[in-house]
């Protein structure tokens, strides 16, 4: 992974950290064990100064002293293969040791002091930025849209479970937090209180409603935008908070189905959905200048075609729209060329 992108990649904890402890101790007492079973078949060819007699006690406390340091001298190897033993076969040992213990003081100390205080930086420095839970297929077309459509890269954070999906975010820029945004804290950490928009894609519809839910209790106002596997579930998810829900493999399989009758208008459709490939649709917010004007004379100014209209909660389509008188709050939804095609 590139250099600069390294302060990006704030890999939060995916699990309680004495699990990894017990095992280590585990392994540490299990190379202790390996260490006195070598030194006990060479307990001729060691000595002990301090009395003359070798119990299997005083092997073991030389073989605690000589894996965790270069011994005291009160216990010393005397015969060739004994020292051949604590030279070739106990010293590696020790450097293994040595290892498990820099990792274990880095784990629990060193790196989670880093996560709090890039963590403390994110939650400042992030404001009305976008977070995209779940990085698999749909995330990632989601921040390349986002990107393709001017999104700076540090404006977008991603909350995964998988080391692979983060390290993609990574690599396109993104701030990647390894995490479950179905839990209250790792949405707390990706600064949801802060942020604009909310994206959520997992690869299951209860995950993506708990992830609602839980977004939407720490910030009433943001935007949420969902993908439902199952049409069915739908209702659901908006009911869990979702501004909008998207159900992508329905929406795919009506699109594979009208390419049958009309393959020409399907791909127009599917261009609508590639930014800028030649048109666009836009939410078009009516200001006060445009309140009592029809809807098409709003669009014509615009330089755009009038879809349909958003009035609360009801939607009128394209006909009926053309000529209604616009409200405050209206919302226009309109279709214009992209700026590249003009």
């Amino acid at each position: 992974m590139a250099d600069r992108y390294a302060d990006r990649r704030i890999y939060l904890p995916a699990e309680s950290p004495w699990r990894g402890l017990g095992l280590r101790l585990l392994a540490i007492l299990i190379l202790t064990a390996v260490v006195w079973l070598l030194l006990w078949t060479q307990r001729d060819g060691i000595k002990d100064n301090r009395d003359g007699s070798l119990s299997p006690l005083d092997l073991l406390y030389f073989a605690v002293v000589t894996i965790t340091t270069v011994g005291y001298g009160d216990i010393v190897p005397i015969s060739n293969w004994a020292t051949g033993i604590v030279t070739f076969a106990i010293t590696p040992i020790r450097v293994v040791i040595w290892l498990v213990f820099l990792t274990t003081a880095y784990d629990l100390l060193l790196r989670r002091s880093i996560e709090s205080i890039h963590l403390n930086r994110l939650r400042k420095s992030m404001k009305g930025h976008t977070i995209i839970c779940g990085f698999g297929v749909k995330g990632r077309s989601a921040a390349e849209e986002l990107l393709s459509r001017g999104v700076p890269p540090n404006h977008i954070l991603v909350v995964e479970r998988d080391p692979d999906a983060l390290e993609t975010a990574a690599n396109m820029g993104l701030t990647a937090l390894r995490g479950d945004a179905t839990r209250e804290r790792h949405l707390l950490d990706a600064g949801v209180r802060g942020a604009a928009h909310v994206i959520v894609a997992p690869n299951s519809d209860s995950d993506c409603v708990l992830m609602c839910l839980t977004a939407r209790d720490l910030n009433p106002s943001v935007t949420i935008v969902a993908a439902a596997r199952e049409d069915e579930n739908v209702r659901l998810v908006e009911r869990s908070g979702a501004n909008v829900v998207i159900a992508p493999s329905v929406a795919g399989g009506r699109l594979l189905a009208a390419s049958t009758d009309s393959p020409a208008s399907a791909s127009f459709l599917g261009e609508l959905l590639d930014h800028g490939r030649g048109a666009e649709i836009e939410d078009y917010r009516v200001r006060v200048e445009d309140v009592g004007r029809s809807a098409r004379e709003v669009a014509d100014g615009q330089g755009a075609v009038a879809l349909s209209l958003r009035r609360g909660t009801d939607r009128f389509a394209f006909l009926r729209a053309q000529t209604m008188a616009l409200q405050a709050g209206d919302v226009l939804i309109l279709l214009r060329p992209a700026p590249e095609a003009k």
